[in-house]
């Protein structure tokens, strides 16, 4: 288990898959497309979404993911 802080400030629990999904896919802190994700890393990144982790945008037929952390981003 691993604390992340939002933008918000709140301090979030992530278990081990997310915390691995997190490490592979965002490394340089950039957007993530929804299509380049298989069935189970979309469930991950909707789960974070959720949770206020990810932050999603919509655009017409394209969804992507971006990190909802602030700057310090881990504990």
């Amino acid at each position: 288990m691993r604390a992340m802080v939002t933008k918000g400030g709140f301090y979030t629990w992530i278990n081990t898959r997310e915390n691995q999904f997190i490490e592979e896919h965002f490394s340089n802190n950039e957007t993530l497309d929804k299509k380049d994700l298989n069935e189970r890393e979309q469930y991950i990144a909707q789960t974070l979404v959720s949770r206020g982790i990810l932050e999603r945008f919509v655009d017409r037929n394209s969804t992507s993911y971006a990190l909802n952390i602030d700057n310090n981003g881990t504990v």
